[in-house]
């Protein structure tokens, strides 16, 4: 047999041995017990690429932080350096978690103080911050949260304002109860805690601050899948300044009520929609924007909303204040609209963005109406300049932005702000609502405030840890000018923020 024939001959012969059976002694033979009638299985698909898979991630309220990922099989979520301290299981009942924040930021000021006016006219200063917090948990019925910090400011030369110290305080003390057992989510809160509503224009903890703002009272809230709803009732907590030996915990304000309630419906996917009823009550006499003293009740009603559509996003709030001041009516209003577009096929995925704010003033000091809108307790820095100039009150604000990410976990963002008072008979008033400029009574000013430039550059280094890089520049117009003096004012800033 030639070697093609023997070839042939092998091929089918091997082929004959797969396809009929063997047989022993005219018998087809078993195969053995432990070997599968058919094909193996498929290999294992292969595991999740890591960035798909949940880690560590730090929300602007540190107790909404969620490790609960850490309760699964190793390779089922992102391994970090502190995961030992954020999921601590003395047996399956408690968990416990420990955390903290490190914020060190330089900064330097030029002509902030009311445009020039004040002097020293330039402040370069340091200011750090530690917050450290530990989060104990009973099953889903009970939780205690604790937060202490220690916030400093280094070689100030201006005055320090009351958000840049607070040495070694109770930032956060409080302790939650899910009244209805674990199955219902309805919790009631009691004790010092932070508040953060909507994109913060009224309510807000106010990040941008050395210290952070915190209210000591009661709240309950519903959380589920479509709707959030919280009602709360709590003190208003200035800080208490004094140092060395005479030292004491922050205290509340007793005539300083906050009340309200915030529903927010998340049943429309990529959309949302808020409604607010707010209330402040104080009878300690503080002064109103007419420059009368007296007890104030305050009531507001607002709406929200905000989403996404493909490229496109938007967003529109606005509100209505009623009640009394000093003995004058308040009528105030406000709104806001924001929308952009984002190129995600386009190099950077840059969006484009514009946007308008007013909030009300008053026209008239004399006429037992009092007009200008309150702002509550917002963040202002975020919308209305970085430069904290301009408040939430007799303002209009017109803005365009763009930002860029040029490489992955860079976003550069540059606003331009276009400013005018709604009312120039009313005063202009800064961030924290204190009057910067009146014009003089009986004369005539114009509308015109000036204009505002932010540029900021974020890097963020890994999930623990951001850089921040700033400068924003302010040009003074007609009102200003009017008014007193008008220097060009100017901020520079270098942060670093570690969280963990």
């Amino acid at each position: 047999m030639n070697m093609p024939t023997k070839l042939i001959a092998c091929v089918v012969g091997v082929w004959g041995c797969l396809v009929f059976p063997v047989r022993v002694n005219g018998q087809q033979e078993a195969a053995p017990p432990d070997t599968p009638a058919q094909a193996e299985p498929p290999p294992e698909s292969p595991p999740a690429p890591l960035e798909n898979l949940p880690g560590p991630k730090y929300n602007l309220l540190r107790f909404e932080d969620d490790f609960s990922y850490l309760d699964g099989e190793e390779g089922s979520y992102k391994p970090d350096f502190f995961d030992p301290i954020k999921n601590v299981t003395p047996n399956e009942d408690w968990r416990i978690s420990f955390g903290g924040e490190v914020q060190l930021r330089l900064m330097s000021e030029t002509n902030t103080r009311n445009f020039g006016a004040i002097e020293p006219a330039q402040d370069t200063f340091f200011l750090h911050q530690v917050r450290l917090h530990a989060d104990v948990k009973y099953r889903k019925l009970f939780r205690f949260f604790f937060e202490g910090i220690n916030a400093m400011v280094e070689d100030r030369d201006f005055p320090a304002l009351a958000i840049d110290e607070n040495r070694f305080d109770f930032h956060q003390v409080f302790a939650d109860f899910n009244v209805l057992g674990e199955e219902v989510p309805l919790t009631l809160r009691f004790g010092r805690q932070e508040m953060a509503y909507g994109k913060q224009r009224l309510i807000s903890p106010l990040p941008w601050g050395n210290t952070r703002r915190r209210f000591d009272g009661v709240k309950l809230f519903w959380r589920d899948d479509n709707f959030d709803l919280d009602a709360w009732y709590v003190k208003a907590l200035p800080i208490n300044r004094a140092e060395g030996l005479h030292r004491k915990p922050d205290e509340y304000n007793a005539d300083h009520d906050f009340y309200g309630l915030y529903g927010t419906y998340k049943g429309i996917k990529n959309h949302g929609i808020d409604t607010y009823f707010l209330a402040q009550d104080r009878t300690d006499d503080t002064v109103n924007a007419n420059g009368r003293a007296g007890d104030l009740s305050l009531y507001m009603l607002g709406m929200r909303f905000w989403g996404k559509t493909g490229p496109w996003d938007y967003e529109a709030e606005w509100g209505g204040q009623w009640g009394k001041y000093a003995g004058q009516t308040i009528q105030a209003w406000m709104f806001t609209g924001d929308g952009g577009f984002t190129f995600k096929d386009v190099p950077w995925q840059p969006r484009l963005g514009v946007g308008f704010d007013y909030a009300s003033g008053d026209e008239d000091p004399n006429d037992g109406v009092h007009q200008t809108f309150n702002q509550f307790f917002p963040l202002g820095h975020a919308h209305l300049g970085y430069l904290d100039l301009v408040g939430r009150q007799n303002i209009y604000d017109a803005r365009t932005s763009v930002t860029i990410q040029p490489i992955d976990r860079l976003t550069a963002d540059v606003a331009y702000h276009a400013l005018w008072l709604a009312e120039p008979e009313d005063a202009l008033y800064n961030a924290g609502g204190g009057v910067t400029r009146r014009a003089a009574v009986g004369g005539r000013s114009s509308r015109e405030l000036g204009h505002e430039l932010d540029l900021t550059v974020s890097y963020a280094l890994d999930v623990h840890s951001a850089v921040l890089l700033g400068w924003s520049h302010f040009w003074g117009d007609n009102f200003l000018e009017a008014t007193g003096r008008s220097e060009d004012a100017d901020l520079l800033y270098l942060q670093y923020v570690f969280k963990f």
